[in-house]
């Protein structure tokens, strides 16, 4: 029976990564057309992880019976209180140490797309 049980855990923790793995793409598209900066582009893919994670763990027995919806529980918690502190302090109190941040990631991240294209 305990078989069983870990099989159908593994299941549904597999399941949970490919439904987050699917909708991160759209929500993030859907944000970067309206010009979004990459913290606010990431904070509802945040916010669905954590929601979905706790309904998910509440449905089968609380945070008692699979470790992992606890520890994304955490994270998700974690990264959402640091994208919010990012995108309402940081963008209020210090509005150019934010945008030179923002500058700084897209910048890495158009250096890290050029290294690895096949051209």
């Amino acid at each position: 029976m305990d078989m069983i049980i870990t099989v159908f855990d593994t299941l549904i923790v597999l399941l949970y990564i490919t439904l987050i793995a699917f909708i991160t793409p759209f929500t993030i598209g859907y944000f970067k057309r309206r010009n979004y900066d990459i913290f606010i582009q990431l904070l509802p893919i945040s916010f669905i992880v954590f929601v979905s994670s706790i309904i998910i763990s509440m449905g089968l027995g609380g945070f008692k019976e699979l470790l992992f919806f606890k520890i994304t529980s955490i994270v998700s918690v974690v990264l959402l209180g640091f994208l919010l502190f990012l995108t309402l302090a940081m963008r209020v109190l210090w509005r150019d140490k934010y945008d030179l941040l923002v500058e700084r990631i897209l910048s890495f991240r158009e250096k890290n797309e050029r290294s690895f294209s096949l051209k």
